[in-house]
C-alpha cells in the first residue's frame, strides 16, 4: 500500500505507539511528524492520503489541525483520524472532539492492536478517493504560502493567525456586501471601501457574469490603452458572450499603451461554471504580497455566493421587467394597451404642466370595422390592425406614444406638440392608410381593398390636469369627424 501517503503526527507524550506500529504493518506510505505544525506545512507543501494526529499535540493540537483541513474548500475530502483520551476537566474540552470534525476519533482505551483503526482508516481513504479527493488539493488549504514549523511555534501561530485574519476579513466583507445586494451602487461603494483596506492596486474591479455581463473598475492614473487590454484579456479568460456593461470609476489618462505590471484575475466560481471575477492590477511588476493575495484569493471565495444572490436578483428583476412590458402590451398590435396609454398621458400632463410645454392626443378609429371583418372576415381584420400599427409606428417621432385604444381604435399621446401639429400627424395617417391596399396586391389590381379612418385631436388645456378631459375632447373631435362623412381629421 505504498501508494496511500498517511501523515501520523505525535509528540513525546502521546500514547499511539500501538497504532504507530500497526500503520507500519500495514504498508502504507507512512510519514512521522512530531508536531501540527510540521503536519500543515507537510501537507501543503506535498499532501496527503489521510492523516492519523494525537488530539492533545503541544504546538497546534490535532483537533485544530482537523478543522482547518475539513473548513478548507479543497481539502475537506481528507480522511482525518484522532485519537487521545480526553476527559472532563482537561487541558482539551471534550466538544473539540465532535468540533473537530474528523472522520473517526479513537479513544486510547479502544485503540487495541490498532488493527480495526487501521482498517477503518483505508476504507475512509477509498472512499475519499471515490469521491474525487487527490492529494495535490491539500495545497489549497491556506493562501498564503508560509512554512510553518513546529519548533518555532510562536512565528508558526502568528503566520497561521494572519492567515485566519485574513479569511474572516474576506468573509466579513462579502457578509456588508450582502446586506446592499439589492442596490448594484451601495454593494460596489462596500466592496470598494473593503478591498482597497487590503489592497494597494492602481486598478480594482469586481465583474460579474450573467445574461447581460457586467463590472466596475475603480482605476487611479492607468493608461487607457493598458486598460482596453486588459478588459480584453477579461472577455477572452472569462469566456464572456457579449461585451461588458462597465461602471469606471476614476480617470484614465492618455498615453503609451504600456502593459499594468501586475495583474491578478480570480475568478468567483460556482458549481464549476465562472460566475464573476474580482480584479486587481498594478503598473508596477511584482507589486502584490503574498498576503494582499492571499486576501483577493479568499475574496474570490467569499464572494461566489453573494455573486449568486446577484444573478438570482437580477434574474427577478428581468422577469418582473418582462412581466409588466407584456402586461402593458397589446398582443396583436404590439402596441402599448389602453391602460398603459392612460397612465402614460397622466405623467405626461403633470411634466408639461411643470414645464408649462404643450401636449396633444390624437384617436384614430377605422371607418367601417365592422361591416370589414363581415365581408373580408375577422383574420383579414386583424390583418388590417396590425398593418395600421406598423404604419402609426413609423409615421410617428420617437417621443410619441401609440396605443390600441379599443378593438378598431388607436391613440397616440404627442409630447411638446399643440394641436395643429396633432392635426398634421392625423392628415398623415390618414392618407397613408388611404393609399394601402390590404388585399396585399398592387395599387392597380382589380380588386383593391381600401380602407380609410376618422381622427379626432384634441389639445391639453393647462387648467385641468385629468387626462379623461383631453380624451373627452378628442372622442368628441372623433364623432364629428365620423358624422361629418368619415375619413378625416377635426380639431377639439
Amino acid at each position: 500500500m505504498a501508494d496511500i501517503k498517511v501523515l501520523y503526527v505525535e509528540d513525546a507524550k502521546s500514547s499511539g505507539g500501538t497504532l504507530r506500529q500497526a500503520l507500519k504493518d500495514a504498508q502504507v506510505n507512512l510519514v512521522l511528524l512530531g508536531g501540527g505544525f510540521d503536519a500543515l506545512d507537510e501537507l501543503i507543501d506535498s499532501g496527503a492520503d489521510a492523516v492519523v494526529s494525537c488530539l492533545d499535540l503541544t504546538d497546534l493540537p490535532g483537533y485544530q489541525l482537523s478543522q482547518l483541513i475539513k473548513s478548507s474548500a479543497g481539502a475537506s475530502k481528507l480522511p482525518v483520524v484522532l485519537f487521545g483520551t480526553v476527559s472532563m476537566g482537561a487541558r482539551i474540552d471534550p466538544l473539540w472532539i465532535k468540533g473537530s470534525r474528523c472522520d473517526l476519533y479513537v479513544a486510547d482505551r479502544d485503540i487495541g492492536n490498532g488493527s480495526d483503526v487501521v482498517k477503518q482508516l483505508l476504507e475512509l481513504v477509498e472512499k475519499s478517493r471515490s469521491d474525487g479527493y487527490n492529494r495535490s488539493q491539500a495545497s489549497s488549504m491556506l493562501k498564503c504560502r508560509f512554512n510553518f514549523s513546529s519548533s518555532k511555534v510562536l512565528e508558526s501561530s502568528q503566520k497561521l493567525l494572519d492567515e485566519l485574519l485574513i479569511s474572516r476579513n474576506a468573509t466579513t466583507l462579502a457578509a456588508d456586501m450582502f446586506k446592499v445586494a439589492g442596490n448594484r451602487k451601495a454593494l460596489l461603494d462596500v466592496f470598494y471601501k473593503g478591498a482597497g483596506s487590503f489592497i494597494e492596486a492602481d486598478l480594482v474591479g469586481l465583474v460579474v457574469i450573467g445574461e447581460a455581463p457586467w463590472a466596475s473598475f475603480s482605476a487611479d492614473g492607468v493608461v487607457s490603452g493598458s486598460y482596453k487590454k486588459l478588459v480584453d484579456r477579461l472577455t477572452n479568460e472569462l469566456e464572456l458572450r457579449s461585451a461588458l456593461e462597465i461602471d469606471l470609476r476614476g480617470e484614465l489618462v492618455d498615453g503609451t499603451a504600456k502593459d499594468l505590471g501586475s495583474v491578478q484575475i480570480v475568478p468567483v466560481v460556482s458549481q464549476s461554471r465562472a460566475i464573476g471575477a474580482l480584479v486587481v492590477a498594478s503598473k508596477e511588476r511584482n507589486s502584490f504580497s503574498d498576503q494582499a493575495i492571499a486576501f483577493g484569493e479568499q475574496l474570490g471565495l467569499a464572494l461566489a455566493p453573494l455573486l449568486e444572490l446577484v444573478l438570482a436578483k437580477e434574474a427577478i428583476a428581468n422577469l418582473e421587467s418582462a412581466a409588466a412590458y407584456n402586461a402593458s402590451i397589446d398582443s396583436l398590435t404590439g402596441l402599448y394597451n389602453l391602460e398603459f396609454f392612460v397612465g402614460f398621458l397622466q405623467q405626461q400632463l403633470l411634466f408639461s404642466f411643470r414645464q408649462r410645454l404643450p401636449v396633444a392626443v390624437a384617436i384614430i378609429d377605422i371607418d367601417n370595422f365592422e361591416m370589414i371583418n363581415e365581408q373580408h372576415g375577422v383574420e383579414f381584420g386583424d390583418g388590417a390592425l396590425m398593418t395600421i400599427a406598423s404604419r402609426l409606428l413609423n409615421i410617428t417621432r420617437s417621443s410619441d406614444l401609440i396605443a390600441r385604444y379599443g378593438s378598431d381604435q388607436f391613440a397616440v399621446v404627442l409630447p411638446n406638440t399643440d394641436v395643429a401639429g396633432a392635426k398634421v400627424l392625423g392628415e398623415k395617417v390618414r392618407s397613408e392608410v388611404e393609399s394601402i391596399d390590404f388585399n396585399g396586391q398592387s395599387s392597380s389590381s382589380a380588386n383593391p381593398v381600401r380602407i380609410t379612418v376618422s381622427v379626432g385631436c384634441a389639445s391639453f388645456n393647462m387648467e385641468d390636469l385629468n387626462p379623461e378631459t383631453i380624451l373627452r375632447d378628442a372622442k368628441v373631435a372623433l364623432r364629428r369627424a365620423k358624422d361629418e362623412g368619415r375619413n378625416r381629421v377635426v380639431l377639439g
